[in-house]
């Protein structure tokens, strides 16, 4: 990932929330970016994940230079499960891609060993715990075998135990080469990060 000079307005704002960003980050690295409420966290992932500026309005200048696929996991796994089951939720991806079946079927196991969820495969994710129903969300994205995953306060939502099986789950993830892009609010979730930005 390579940004260079990215600006970003909203529709209505009078001043950008981004603005003259630089950043690099390398393959199979997890950064860290924190900083206050309100300061352009969520926005820099939107802009990294390619929701802005195509799905969202404003006024975007600079270069956004990615390798590969890119997923985003959400805070609230609620706005990305929407399936009845697990297995459907990391199928949706690869099937939209219109995969091989095979190829679908052996992504769908990778996914649910990486994360842990096998056993919830026939599961409804509505009725998961809120750790369970976000690693399903992660494994759904994981299913479309993105480069570079943007985690926008992924785990503010759980318990201390959601939250330990997400990080070993975020550090498995780097040493099979992916890059992750943290946002985070906690300190306590900086821990398992290469290297953590400030955004003031």
């Amino acid at each position: 990932l390579e940004i260079e000079g990215l600006t970003f307005q909203y529709k209505g704002q009078e001043e950008p929330v981004l603005r003259n960003l630089n950043l690099t980050a390398g393959e199979g690295r997890i950064l860290a970016l924190t900083g206050p409420s309100g300061c352009g966290k969520s926005t820099l992932g939107c802009c990294i994940a390619g929701v802005i500026p195509r799905l969202i309005e404003g006024e975007f200048s600079g270069e956004i230079r990615r390798r590969g696929r890119v997923g985003i996991v959400f805070q609230d796994p609620d706005t990305q499960v929407f399936l009845p089951t697990v297995l459907d939720e990391a199928a949706f991806g690869p099937e939209n891609l219109c995969l091989p079946r095979d190829e679908i079927g052996g992504r769908i196991d990778e996914v649910l060993e990486i994360t842990g969820i096998s056993h919830l495969r026939q599961r409804n994710p509505g009725k998961l715990s809120g750790g369970q129903k976000q690693l399903t969300a992660l494994a759904g994205v994981l299913a479309l075998s993105p480069d570079l995953i943007v985690l926008d306060e992924a785990m503010a939502q759980l318990d201390g135990a959601a939250r330990e099986r997400m990080k070993e789950v975020l550090v498995e993830l780097r040493q099979r080469g992916k890059t992750l892009f943290m946002i985070e609010h906690e300190e306590r979730n900086l821990d398992i990060a290469d290297e953590v930005l400030l955004l003031s």
